[in-house]
């Protein structure tokens, strides 16, 4: 890439759209660990809170 005959306005929209595309990635990961902490919060109040039919090896796991 070094080689590439780039001028330096094509090399700071460049730059420009790596910045943005870094951003939107930060957001977006932001975004899904505030989903898997409420995913891992689910599973674990369910987990506490599943009830076992008498007799059975069965779980019922309580309704959201």
């Amino acid at each position: 890439m070094n080689d590439l005959p780039i001028d330096q306005a094509t090399a700071d929209r460049m730059v420009d759209e790596a910045n943005a595309a870094f951003g939107m990635n930060m957001k977006m990961f932001n975004e899904l660990e505030g989903n898997l902490i409420k995913a891992i919060g689910v599973l674990l109040f369910n987990t506490l809170t599943r009830k076992r039919s008498t007799g059975s090896t069965e779980l019922a796991t309580v309704a959201e």
